[in-house]
């Protein structure tokens, strides 16, 4: 035992001594780089000559070239308290030895030129996992392959401008691979930086570049680096073909194969030109992106055709040029290529085709067409980094199924409304947010599954950015149990197509008008909106009545979602008798304000009075009732601490700072902090505690909170009600 704790002070002797000596490192390369004399400026400060210095001085001094040598604040501090005495004073001129090697007056030579006498140019850091190395090693045949001219002259205009020997930032790293196109991943950079990392803050470019340079000897010596997509193709957008073993599990999702990210998820075969359409139609429908405005510049005599640098220029300033290969690029611009001139692309076709993605061309001579957007093969098209659901084994999926079911019956039963939960932790709002946060949101509301279920639910919602939540969302939760149902959906018959000529609404059964009526009722109070306001825009006489294609044009706008069908027989019933092309609206919007008020009419005066509806959900829980005994006890207790109400106290602000999502509740022992605070705890014993908040206790999810406002509300009127006794 006693050796092992020799053996552990060692160890960190040697870790604080590797600290100090790479800060005087640093400090000897800055000298040697840009010829100041810090043993100089040490001894302005020593009159005597007696080789030492005040500790705030030393500091000082070294804090003038701290940002020039690259220190940080803790290797300063580290660097001061090695040569400090007991004192307090610092013995510079051991420091000066032992940074300018020599005496304190070092005369210059020519033959130090920089900082690589204490540096080893070809340091690299050591990958300990072989799964890491051997994909380093793909990372490195990579670039080798894209590399086509010498990476060299990047990296010294650098150098030349920040005067750094063999080292540069870790962004103008970045840069230089971004401008030669070669494509990493934030993983694969990431590890490239593991590998060539030094001092914390640089990359060693030299070592980065002789590795490139060995791999494309190796490869020119083996007669390899015209055949080298054999080995790795089309790395890294697709599946590596080699047999790595097994990844580890990565924020809660498994990893089975090592998947990178790509544009469309496509498989490891080539694109061909319909799946690169499909590509660019699903980006440009996601971003809203007007293809025409990013072409037409280009045309300036406005002949519908462009140069094939200006279409590639045109793609990349609306983001679409990032998801295409050169092989890809020229499969569009072959398609594109004008038959006149062979060196021009017709691009008003290609936004054309482009832009069915949102309408069709023309439509205005088409009124009767309907238009779907998007179209049905963008919808279905595989998420990035989404496996192919079809291609999963069968009993993946049929957990899957019995996961949503599970999912639904409680989300229905509970009446849980998730989406709160996935917004709060997705600050972006890209729709997606992490697999463990999943899970969490999963049992703090109570959505009990086996791990097998989860992962199920996982792989099919899961994709490169995360755990697809809106696409989950609109699966498991259609907030049906908004609005009670009048019949079951097995009684449900669907509405057959009506023809506008011999539609009558006598023809139609009173279940089928009553389903559509409550299926409008459900979107206005789930969605809470006021469609009156999207409908009276369209009367401007305010006579009540609008016409029949302004009255399905408001509905749309309102997000109130139904069936033309549907639509045409909510006319039929509130169709105006004097005017056969009219509805009358606000009848339409009389029926759907009974879910929020109840007209009330007295028959005496003949006023009619609207009694709004509120909607109050019943908090109680098997979990709160009190027993005779209980209530007695808590009864007892509130009028002890009535004595402080939250006019004297103040309670309800130390309440509220626990709060922060304003709900009206805080845990028990969030409870007992505030009233600790406030020295009400000495009055209350363990069970008048426990009564109490058992008596105002709210059940969220699979926890017990406490109502502060109900419990502060209580206290006023018991305070108020003692003070009137007294008075009386």
């Amino acid at each position: 035992m006693h050796s092992t704790k020799i053996k552990e002070g060692d160890d960190r002797e040697e870790m604080e001594l590797n600290q100090i000596w790479r800060g005087c490192r640093k400090i000897q390369g800055a000298i040697f780089r840009y010829n100041f004399d810090i043993c100089a400026d040490l001894k302005q400060h020593d009159p005597s000559c007696s080789g030492f210095v005040s500790e705030p001085i030393f500091t000082a001094v070294l804090g003038k070239y701290r940002k020039v040598a690259g220190m940080s604040e803790s290797e300063l501090r580290d660097v001061t308290d090695y040569f400090q005495i007991r004192d307090g004073r610092v013995a510079y001129r051991q420091f000066c030895k032992v940074v300018c090697s020599e005496t304190l007056h070092k005369t210059a030579k020519s033959d130090l030129a920089s900082g690589l006498e204490w540096n080893d140019p070809w340091h690299v850091n050591v990958i300990p996992q072989p799964e890491d190395r051997r994909r380093l090693c793909l990372i490195l045949v990579k670039i080798a392959q894209l590399s086509h001219i010498p990476l060299m002259p990047y990296f010294q205009d650098y150098e030349l401008i920040a005067q750094n020997v063999g080292v540069v930032t870790v962004a103008h790293f970045s840069r230089v691979l971004h401008f030669m196109k070669i494509p990493l991943s934030e993983t694969d950079f990431l590890l490239l930086l593991r590998r060539y990392m030094k001092d914390g803050y640089l990359v060693n470019y030299v070592a980065f570049l002789k590795h490139i340079d060995n791999i494309i000897a190796y490869l020119g010596e083996h007669l390899l680096l015209d055949n080298s997509h054999d080995i790795i193709k089309d790395f890294p957008g697709r599946l590596v073909e080699l047999e790595l073993s097994q990844l580890p599990a990565i924020d809660g999702c498994k990893v089975v194969h090592p998947i990178f990210p790509d544009a469309c998820n496509m498989p490891k075969k080539n694109r061909n030109q319909c799946d690169i359409l499909f590509c660019i139609q699903n980006y440009i429908y996601k971003n809203q992106v007007r293809t025409t405005e990013f072409l037409e510049s280009f045309d300036s005599l406005n002949v519908g055709s462009i140069t094939k640098n200006q279409f590639e220029r045109g793609l990349s300033n609306m983001g679409v040029g990032k998801y295409l290969t050169q092989r890809e690029m020229s499969i569009l611009l072959e398609r594109y290529t004008d038959p006149v001139d062979t060196n021009r692309v017709r691009w008003r076709n290609f936004a054309d085709e482009i832009d069915t993605v949102f309408t069709i061309k023309n439509l205005e001579k088409m009124p009767q067409c309907v238009v779907e957007s998007p179209l049905r093969h963008i919808q279905e098209l595989p998420r990035p980094g989404a496996a192919s659901w079809e291609n999963v084994p069968l009993n993946i999926r049929d957990l899957c199924e019995d996961a949503i079911a599970k999912i639904r019956i409680r989300i229905r039963n509970r009446r849980l409304y998730l989406h709160p939960f996935f917004r709060s932790y997705d600050k972006l709002n890209s729709g997606h947010v992490r697999c463990n946060i999943t899970k969490q949101i999963f049992r703090t509301n109570g959505i009990l599954l086996s791990d097998p279920e989860q992962d199920s639910v996982l792989s099919r919602y899961g994709n490169e950015l995360g755990f697809c939540y809106t696409k989950f969302l609109d699966d498991v939760d259609p907030a049906e149990y908004a609005m009670p149902t009048m019949v079951t959906k097995q009684e449900l018959v669907e509405c057959p197509p009506f023809a506008r000529d011999n539609l009558d609404p006598e023809d139609v059964s009173e279940e089928v008008i009553v389903r559509i009526l409550t299926n409008a009722k459900r979107q206005a109070v789930v969605k809470s909106v006021s469609v009156m306001e999207f409908m009276k825009d369209y009367d401007r006489h305010r006579e009540g009545e609008i016409l029949e294609s302004d009255f399905k044009r408001a509905l749309d706008n309102s997000s109130v979602i139904i069936k033309e069908e549907e639509a045409t027989i909510l006319c039929n019933i509130f169709r105006s008798p004097t005017r056969v092309a009219c509805v009358r609206y606000r009848d339409f919007c009389k029926a759907l304000d009974e879910i929020f008020i109840q007209l009330d009419t007295n028959m005496g005066d003949q006023v009619v009075t609207a009694v709004p509806l509120l909607h109050l959900p019943n908090l109680d829980c098997v979990d709160c009732f009190l027993s005779f005994d209980e209530r007695t006890i808590c009864s007892q207790a509130l009028m002890k601490l009535a004595r402080k109400p939250d006019e004297i106290s103040n309670l309800s602000q130390v309440f509220k700072d626990f709060d922060r999502e304003q709900c009206g509740s805080i845990t028990q022992n969030q409870f007992l902090r505030g009233i600790t605070v406030r020295d009400m705890h000495v009055m209350l014993s363990s069970r008048e505690f426990q009564a109490i908040c058992k008596c105002f206790g709210v059940k969220k999810g699979m926890c017990m909170e406490f109502n502060y406002r109900e419990f502060l509300k209580i206290l006023d009127v018991l305070f108020t009600t003692g003070q009137m006794k007294r008075n009386y």
